[in-house]
């Protein structure tokens, strides 16, 4: 081999390059134009990683829960407007013009409805399949633009569980209540399914997931109640063992007789026992933080005899008491009646009287006034007019309630928000 003859592919002089063929002298450019492809090609990665984590940055901040959503010092007087679940998962609702609603009345509570067990707002990590919008914590997203008023002062946010379980229901009829015809109801489990069965549990374990990761002010139990699917075997086995009768209570011609006294003292037992598993569940969420979680629970109005509540329901607001922090009262003027007809406001001042009467503790109710009018599930909905929803929110801080809720957000208007005003402020 020749000792001059290249071996690397460079001159054979030993001198330096003097440049390709062509002796134009050294080429600097081909490595200017490497340093600038290298330059771009790290932009290009920088750019890719940028798109790649920025949408998960973004949903990180989107989903991040507030820390503060239950205030340390509790509002002299709650002032709360109610949700509605459509609302909270609709990525197009303007929250800051819902914020400044919210202050225009000086509420100093928001109550935002969580879904069902069949349906939620947010990525349940026990059932992901539910989830309104995966991937999206609505709930997170409206508690923060929704905590803090103009003013600075910070509101309690509490979070809403509708307990009817239609879809589970078609899927699985035998978890549905069966009324004294064989009829399965379409809304509500059968007792025996919330006293000790997978939909009982399954509510208990959504409650407790709700006061793991968000830390609310309260959780208020919505659409619990036990009416006429309440008469299958399963719920006669215990009816039996809760009561100690060998068979339900029966009328002369042998029919059930579905307006005995014991029947509403036993469904009332059935849902204290689920609020009373609830109320376990919270107490040991957050290390034990969770027992300053309030649970709330909603229930009917017996306008004849207010203070007895509806324990044809299973509503017996004494019974409901033992296990429920507080009760929210369903002082819905035009719901309850013949179409068309609204009750006065002057009956909500009736209602607040007989319960204070009665010698009931006052701090523990709240006065909720419903917009709705008319036959129930109308569309659209009846609304009562804005006079009356001041009259009517007047009249329901009567007799020692200082905890006032308007239900719900959607069926407000601008008149209903200037009325609503003039009061609370």
């Amino acid at each position: 081999m020749d000792d001059a003859a290249p071996t690397d592919g460079g001159p054979a002089s030993g001198e330096p390059d003097r440049g390709r063929p062509g002796g134009r002298g050294p080429e600097r450019a081909p490595r200017r134009r490497r340093g600038i492809a290298v330059a771009m090609m790290a932009l290009f990665v920088v750019i890719a990683i940028v798109v790649v984590l920025l949408p998960a940055g973004a949903r990180w901040y989107t989903n991040r829960v507030p820390s503060d959503l239950r205030p340390s010092q509790a509002p002299e007087q709650l002032r709360s407007l109610s949700i509605d679940f459509g609302m909270v998962v609709d990525p197009k609702t303007d929250w800051a013009a819902v914020r400044r609603h919210l202050d225009q009345v000086g509420a100093t509570a928001v109550a935002l409805n969580a879904g069902r067990v069949e349906f939620t707002a947010f990525d349940w990590p026990a059932h992901p399949e539910v989830a309104a919008e995966p991937g999206t914590d609505h709930l997170a997203v409206a508690a923060r633009q929704l905590r803090v008023g103009a003013d600075g002062t910070q509101r309690e946010v509490s979070l809403i569980v509708d307990a009817f379980i239609p879809e589970w229901i078609k899927s699985d009829p035998s978890v549905g209540g069966i009324g004294v015809e064989g009829k399965r109801g379409p809304y509500t489990a059968s007792a025996s399914q919330l006293y000790s069965g997978e939909v009982g549990d399954r509510l208990v374990a959504y409650v407790a997931a709700l006061g793991e990761r968000y830390d609310p002010s309260a959780i208020e139990i919505t659409e619990l109640f036990l009416s006429f699917y309440t008469y299958g075997p399963d719920d006669l086995a215990l009816y039996r063992q809760l009561t100690g009768a060998a068979d339900w209570p029966r009328s002369p011609d042998g029919s059930i007789n579905q307006l005995d006294p014991s029947i509403g003292i036993w469904r009332s037992q059935v849902l204290a026992h689920l609020l009373g598993r609830m109320r376990t569940a919270l107490d040991g969420v957050r290390n034990g933080q969770g027992r300053d979680i309030k649970l709330v629970m909603d229930v009917r109005v017996d306008w004849t005899n207010p203070a007895a509540g509806r324990p044809f329901s299973g509503q017996d607001y004494a019974i409901l008491l033992e296990s429920a922090d507080l009760l929210q009262v369903w002082a819905y003027l035009g719901s309850t009646t013949a179409k068309g007809s609204v009750r006065a406001p002057s009956e909500i001042t009736r209602l607040t009287g007989a319960l204070n009467g009665a010698g009931l503790d006052m701090s523990r109710f709240i006065m909720s006034v419903g917009l709705w009018t008319g036959a129930p599930g109308a569309e659209p909905p009846g609304r009562l007019g804005p006079a009356v929803l001041g009259e009517a929110v007047t009249a329901a801080t009567s007799n020692g309630i200082s905890a006032v809720n308007v239900t719900p957000y959607s069926l407000m208007s601008n008149a209903h928000w200037t009325a609503l005003a003039r009061v609370w402020n």
